[in-house]
């Protein structure tokens, strides 16, 4: 093995345990230690490229047995249960597939009317196909949002801090129809492929650990169609597939952080169709995984190394795992001005208790809080987004000024 290629793989572990290992120490710990262990290093570099995934890797470690213990003693248990830590990369694939990420997507389906056809690439089990049937709790400034299937609260419920959300719960899609299209399927009705699902999720994980289980318990009361292949390959045969069984219905593509393992020739014609399918498209990606939208991005002003995009153009900022989304508004209006206004409409007019409410809120003086408000509310931006709030708030600070 040429040192080059070794230094490539070592650096490989090194970047995964200083950006994603930091959730998890023990992966940490074992990223660091494999990356300065020139034995292990020659393994791995065995494996097709691929399937060096650091993540793959460790947790192909764990399914064969590798106790979750610090390096320098499981170091022992990796080199022996490595042919069974082979195979197994060989044979999986990482297939995150966390059902959070449900988050961005009902944000994104709040701009898309009627029933719903919903395609995903990258479906790994479909557990993110099922946003209709989890219950949301979001956190914005100074408020909180809760929404529940029609029938009651869901064994899921998924937590998220969320910006720049307007004053109504998310609507709930209505879906008619559901297919997944995944270079390997995984099954939660099967054994095997469901201990290879909840392995995915990292050690200290216990309650995105709950999650998983949970939505895979939803996910086996009627699981969805989920065709094996390639995005580029199946998605106009999904597409066909969905017209003809939901003909009514509004086609969707839902791609979350799968285009980048795409290579870009393969991204580029898969983002043309997506244009000219007469689809609606909403995809989850980092910044920089489709220029385009990055590009867009920049010129307005978005935050964020991740993005949520709906017809190729960004409309939120959003962690990758569906934990915090700043949504930003067609109406011009920043995250922060809307969530002022739509902390105003809670807490309308001068109250005993406004003060104390606004600095746990904001952290700002009352005085301050109104000044931002009085600026905000004389814009063109809050009149395209509620004229009825700002004349509300007009007139109240009229008669209040009056008084």
């Amino acid at each position: 093995m040429a040192n080059s290629e070794r230094e490539t793989t070592a650096d490989w572990f090194r970047r995964f345990a200083n950006a994603e290992g930091a959730e998890s120490p023990r992966y940490r710990d074992w990223a660091l230690g494999i990356a300065d262990d020139p034995e292990i290093l020659a393994l791995i570099d065995k494996l097709p490229r691929p399937k060096r995934q650091p993540v793959l890797v460790l947790t192909c470690a764990r399914v064969a047995g590798v106790p979750l213990r610090p390096f320098e003693t499981a170091r022992i248990d990796l080199l022996a249960l490595w042919p069974s830590i082979q195979k197994l990369t060989l044979s999986r694939s990482t297939q995150t597939n966390d059902p959070r990420r449900c988050t961005p997507l009902l944000v994104a389906l709040q701009r898309i009317r009627g029933p719903i056809a919903l395609i995903e690439v990258g479906a790994s089990a479909g557990l993110t196909m099922f946003p209709d049937r989890y219950s949301y709790r979001w956190q914005a400034p100074g408020r909180a949002i809760a929404s529940d299937p029609a029938d009651g609260p869901s064994t899921v419920t998924l937590g998220a801090d969320i910006a720049g959300w307007s004053a109504s719960p998310p609507r709930r899609p209505v879906i008619e129809y559901r297919e997944g299209i995944d270079l390997n399927p995984l099954d939660v009705r099967n054994p095997d492929d469901r201990e290879w699902l909840e392995a995915l999720v990292w050690p200290e994980q216990h309650e995105r650990l709950d999650i998983v289980r949970a939505a895979s318990g939803i996910v086996a009361e009627s699981p969805p169609l989920i065709t094996a292949g390639d995005a580029v390959a199946e998605v106009r045969a999904a597409v066909a597939r969905a017209r003809k069984s939901a003909p009514g219905a509004t086609i969707v593509i839902w791609s979350p952080a799968v285009l980048v393992y795409l290579d870009p020739a393969e991204r580029h014609k898969f983002e043309k169709y997506c244009r000219r399918a007469h689809v609606r498209w909403i995809s989850l990606d980092g910044r920089r995984v489709i220029s385009r939208i990055g590009e867009a991005a920049d010129k307005s002003g978005m935050d964020g190394d991740f993005l949520l995009s709906l017809d190729g153009d960004p409309i939120a900022s959003v962690d990758p795992l569906g934990r915090q989304v700043t949504v930003y508004d067609p109406s011009g209006l920043s995250p922060a001005d809307l969530d002022l206004i739509e902390f105003e409409r809670i807490h309308w007019g001068p109250t005993r208790s406004k003060e104390s409410l606004v600095r746990s809120a904001w952290n700002i003086p009352l005085v301050r809080y109104y000044q931002r408000l009085y600026a905000i509310m004389e814009s063109d931006a809050a009149r395209r987004y509620d004229p009825i709030v700002v004349r509300s708030f007009v007139d109240l600070t009229e008669t209040t000024t009056r008084r």
